[in-house]
């Protein structure tokens, strides 16, 4: 636990303690997809294009669908796309 002490303390963003703590269990509801972009942002009292931005340039890598909802959606834009170069030829 002191590890985890010594990283919030030194987390270079916030001020206090508890605003760097809770920014940090925030971004981690966030990447594990237990909470939306949307709600961390209301969580953390940030419009959404702050926290965009913020996020960005710490290089945290999030995504608003997991794995396999993007495979989904990938696989729909395959097929959509190879249908409409099929109907225009």
């Amino acid at each position: 636990m002191e590890e985890v002490d010594r990283l919030v303390f030194n987390f270079p963003l916030f001020k206090d303690y508890r605003e760097k703590e809770r920014f940090l269990k925030v971004i981690r509801l966030l990447v594990s997809h237990q909470i939306t972009f949307e709600k961390a942002a209301e969580l953390l009292d940030m419009r959404l294009d702050e926290l965009a931005f913020l996020l960005d340039k710490l290089g945290v890598e999030y995504s608003l669908l997991d794995e396999e909802e993007a495979r989904l959606e990938r696989e729909s834009a395959h097929w959509i796309l190879n249908n409409l170069r099929g109907e225009l030829s």
